[in-house]
């Protein structure tokens, strides 16, 4: 059949020309060469447009995997943080803050403030001064940095020069906990003992379950001769941290002024029994056996257990 066409709606083969089926009765829609060709090449042009974005897109995410990480911004970090350090001996009224998250220097994004923080983590306390000045003047109302330069010059053992950087932060967020244990710190190793007294106080007022600041307050009043009111910070802080050691041995320091001996012994003897290792265990013994009129306790040798 010469010039056949085929119904589009049965499938029947039949001769050029017919306007309907003889099969299924359906009109023959006369063919349009030029309009099928402009389909055709219509529908080409999406099926390339849709495989092309295909292709741009897995070339994307295979860039952004190779090149993502070092792509990313990196944020300076503040510094130093403000969870809590643990206190230092007894005999100590101070102690360390945690250092700032470490980044490199040469880093060029990094702002005075970061790269104060990194300079302060890597012990270059004058480099971290430089830096921290540099933020100031940039900003006098940035709280942060005003903490942090107060806590390099303790560092730098300036804790005169640090109080007014220290004041100037917890004047302008008297909320923060940090600023005011930063404060009282200073004052304290300044000797100003009446003005950190009172400085752990509005910290301990902020964070009242903080040990750490009820340890150095309960130290402070020690040291001005308040023994009374120490005891009762020692005995907050062994509530807050029963683990540790130190606070019973300042807590029996503080007994024996009162003149406790029997509570001085009943601290000792808990100092012992939480660190029986302790490099000063003997001296403790035998302060307990004074205190008691009990003979010393002998030390405890170490165990043999393990060796060949």
């Amino acid at each position: 059949m010469s010039n056949a066409i085929v119904c589009q709606n049965c499938g029947t083969k039949l001769r050029a020309g017919r306007d309907r089926c003889p099969r299924c009765r359906a009109f023959i829609k006369a063919a349009d060469p030029a309009r099928d060709a402009a389909e055709s090449q219509k529908l080409a042009k999406i099926a390339g447009i849709v495989f092309g974005s295909f292709v741009l897109i897995l070339a994307g995410l295979w860039m952004w995997r190779i090149l993502g990480t070092s792509a990313a911004p990196v944020r300076a970090v503040a510094a130093p943080t403000t969870a809590a350090p643990k206190p230092q001996a007894p005999a100590e009224a101070s102690q360390q803050t945690a250092p700032p998250q470490q980044l490199g220097r040469d880093r060029p994004f990094l702002d005075a403030a970061g790269k104060g923080a990194a300079a302060y983590e890597s012990g270059d306390y004058p480099a971290a001064l430089a830096q921290y000045q540099a933020a100031i003047e940039k900003n006098p109302q940035d709280a942060d940095s005003l903490s942090n330069l107060g806590q390099v010059l303790v560092k730098m053992n300036r804790p005169a020069d640090a109080i007014p950087y220290l004041e100037r932060a917890a004047s302008l967020s008297p909320s923060e906990w940090t600023y005011q244990f930063n404060l009282a710190r200073a004052l304290g190793l300044a000797s100003r003992l009446d003005e950190s007294i009172q400085g752990y106080r509005r910290a301990q007022q902020l964070f009242p379950d903080d040990y750490v600041t009820t340890f150095n307050l309960a130290l402070s009043l020690h040291k001005k001769g308040d023994e009374a009111a120490a005891v009762e910070q020692y005995q907050k802080a062994i509530n807050l941290q029963p683990d540790d050691a130190s606070f019973r041995k300042a807590l029996g320091i503080s007994f024996e002024r009162l003149q406790k001996p029997t509570e001085a012994a009943a601290a000792y003897q808990e100092y012992l029994r939480l660190s029986p290792a302790a490099p000063d265990a003997d001296k403790v013994r035998a302060r307990i056996a004074e205190l008691t009129g009990a003979p010393p306790a002998a030390s405890t040798p170490p165990s043999d257990s393990g060796r060949d």
